[in-house]
């Protein structure tokens, strides 16, 4: 699914999108905010380059989160994939054959123990761990899980990015512009 060590844009405004647009080295895109009004006309520009792009259902503004938002996405907007914390979200857009990441806010035991019940029942194609500053808590999922892990989340130093993908991490995603033009991660 992912580049092995790859470095992804999670991208939350114009000026980031455009930037990762322009990167040879970016090959993935989180497009994590919008509106349903802008929507349309920014994959429409971003399907112009050779990129990936992933849509967080659940926070792009007048997206619905119910069968209904899901279909129009799959229908209308036709991503790559989507990420979203619901698991309802991530079995129906699979059934209609979007790649899916299922992103997992890993604040203690007890979200790792629900995340990992959760990944299991819906079954995405990937998971993003956020935050990614956790190798051992990413190295546990890992053990716990099939699916590839992303790690993400507060990580601004080229350190932290190896250090999470030692752990096991397949990807990285980031916000930090000026580190997706790094080399040799």
């Amino acid at each position: 699914m992912f580049n092995k060590r790859e470095v992804i844009a999670s991208v939350h405004n114009e000026i980031a999108l455009q930037r990762a647009l322009e990167l040879d080295e970016v090959k993935t895109i989180f497009l994590i905010n919008g509106d349903i009004l802008t929507l349309q006309e920014n994959i429409k520009h971003i399907r112009k380059y050779d990129k990936r792009l992933f849509l967080h259902f659940d926070t792009i503004q007048g997206l619905s989160t119910d069968v209904k938002g899901v279909n129009y996405t799959v229908e209308i907007l036709k991503p790559d994939g989507i990420l979203s914390t619901r698991g309802q979200v991530i079995q129906h857009a699979k059934k209609l054959g979007l790649l899916t990441i299922q992103r997992l806010f890993l604040i203690d035991t007890t979200a790792l123990n629900s995340g990992v019940r959760s990944i299991k029942q819906s079954n995405p194609d990937a998971v993003e761990a956020m935050p990614g500053l956790m190798p051992r808590v990413i190295s546990e999922l890992c053990s716990h899980i099939e699916q590839p892990v992303v790690a993400g989340g507060l990580i601004k130093e080229n350190y932290e990015v190896e250090l999470a993908l030692d752990a096991g991490a397949v990807a990285v995603s980031l916000s930090d512009i000026s580190y997706w033009k790094k080399k040799g991660v």
